[in-house]
């Protein structure tokens, strides 16, 4: 496994370029897009233009590109015109991202839910997105990953079990897991929840926290068994990139440089079980 970065990390900056040569000094070498347009200029040829140089230059890789969370808030929405719209827009910015090397497109069930009533109705609206999208992808030759949502209030996909019956209930190769650990530390269990998505975990989202809220934090900094997981990581054969997904809770460079250190702790872990 190589280490990878969330781009979560200069989440406020509205300018990705001048962090990249961050990662570099540090070996990382490959990142997820999270904020768009602003760390993914795609519908902008002239800075798409000068985002591939930099990379180029810096040996990074588009691993990964997490789907603006509007977007998928509609693509499960009731407002058919919407979720067309959003299906649509969605597609556009994975056609850009595998035109620069994007390995692999994540998204969610779908957003938040006003009481249980809902849930029904927004999981088939967004299983049949996810279901075009997964087609759309196939075409483009990069998988889906459905990740599992933020369980802290109702959201579709709050729990690993409803993302997979969404997936597995399309029944299509291309469409696999993110496991995120934060989310799945509140009300679950990392370990378990890699022993639901197997071996179809396409790539994910490491991070830490207390067990209660959504923090963003190192590996170590929270209540995340991470022997038991990296030995659970370790038994599904995964070995893509390690994508830690943090939060700048002080110093970016000193947040590379941390990451780097639980990386290399956390793989020797791997090793050991």
């Amino acid at each position: 496994m190589e280490l990878g970065i969330s781009t979560l990390l200069w989440y406020d900056e509205p300018d990705l370029l001048p962090h990249l040569p961050l990662l570099a000094a540090e070996g990382i070498r490959h990142i997820e897009i999270r904020r768009i347009p602003q760390h993914f200029p795609y519908a902008d040829g002239a800075a798409l233009q000068r985002l591939r140089i930099a990379l180029d230059d810096c040996g990074i890789s588009l691993h990964t590109l997490h789907v603006p969370d509007p977007l998928i808030i509609a693509m499960s929405a009731l407002d058919e015109q919407g979720r067309k719209a959003a299906v649509a827009r969605t597609q556009e910015i994975a056609h850009v991202f595998s035109q620069l090397g994007g390995r692999i497109l994540v998204t969610h069930c779908g957003g938040s839910l006003a009481d249980e009533t809902e849930r029904p109705l927004q999981f088939a609206a967004g299983q049949d997105s996810i279901a075009q999208l997964g087609a759309f992808c196939r075409d483009l030759g990069i998988p889906l990953a459905v990740e599992n949502s933020l369980p802290t209030s109702l959201r579709l996909g709050d729990t690993v079990a409803e993302v997979v019956s969404l997936v597995e209930g399309i029944g299509a190769p291309i469409i696999g897991y993110c496991l995120d650990t934060s989310h799945a530390n509140i009300g679950e269990d990392p370990v378990s929840a890699l022993d639901l998505v197997g071996r179809n975990l396409l790539t994910t989202h490491i991070s830490d926290n207390d067990g209660k809220s959504d923090q963003h934090a190192l590996p170590f900094e929270g209540t995340v068994d991470w022997p038991a997981f990296m030995a659970a990581l370790k038994a599904t054969g995964y070995d893509s990139v390690f994508m830690m997904e943090v939060r700048a809770t002080r110093e970016p460079k000193q947040i590379l440089r941390d990451a780097r250190a639980r990386f290399e702790r956390l793989m020797q872990m791997c090793q050991r079980a």
